[in-house]
């Protein structure tokens, strides 16, 4: 029920340029049954090697970007989510506009405690892949917001992967706790509202 209800698992290449699908050794795309997040984008031509990106606010990805010719000086620009998707750290190097209907998003309701997402049943990826997390919370302006504490759940049990007073949090799905529900956690620490987005995503070993 729960695959059917969250469809947010996305084929695409973390390590390299988020959001572009996979391809196999016979050049053909596997099919994603779902949707394609939008990549960030290196659009000026003296800079167009990715090196990595970032939630700039909800609606938009700072990319840094660099010469292929001469690397090391790395030129930051802003790509803008399209309308109905939402931008979403998924991993220490990597961000991504996600659907918004296909993403997990929440807020605390002004309470100062627990937030988590509705649960999503974590299904076991194909051998080549491995499943990462990642989620960012925002003030309601759209912004980063830094929060006490963001932290997964699988089952009814809060998990050792947690951080804290940051905006988003990433992690890999260890193999323990695959066919677990898995929901995201963060505790505001005030009662200011905020808002997250969280999403999951394939990468290919």
């Amino acid at each position: 029920m729960f695959a059917q209800l969250y469809i947010i698992y996305i084929f695409f290449l973390v390590s390299a340029v988020v959001g572009i699908p996979v391809v196999n050794l016979q050049n053909q795309t596997f099919s994603t049954d779902g949707f394609v997040s939008a990549r960030p984008k290196c659009t000026d031509p003296k800079n167009a090697k990715y090196k990595s990106s970032a939630c700039a606010t909800r609606k938009s990805v700072r990319v840094s970007c660099e010469s292929f010719d001469h690397p090391g000086t790395a030129v930051d620009t802003n790509f803008s989510c399209g309308d109905g998707e939402s931008c979403v750290d998924i991993d220490s190097n990597d961000a991504l506009c996600v659907d918004d209907k296909s993403a997990q998003l929440w807020d605390n309701d002004h309470k100062s405690k627990f937030a988590c997402s509705a649960p999503v049943l974590l299904v076991p990826p194909h051998k080549s892949f491995q499943l990462v997390a990642g989620m960012t919370t925002y003030s309601t302006n759209g912004n980063p917001i830094q929060v006490f504490k963001l932290i997964a759940k699988y089952d009814d049990h809060f998990s050792d992967d947690k951080l804290f007073f940051k905006n988003h949090f990433t992690f890999p799905i260890k193999q323990e706790n695959f066919s677990k529900k898995l929901s995201f956690c963060f505790h505001p620490g005030s009662f200011e509202e905020v808002q997250a987005v969280a999403s999951l995503a394939y990468v290919l070993m």
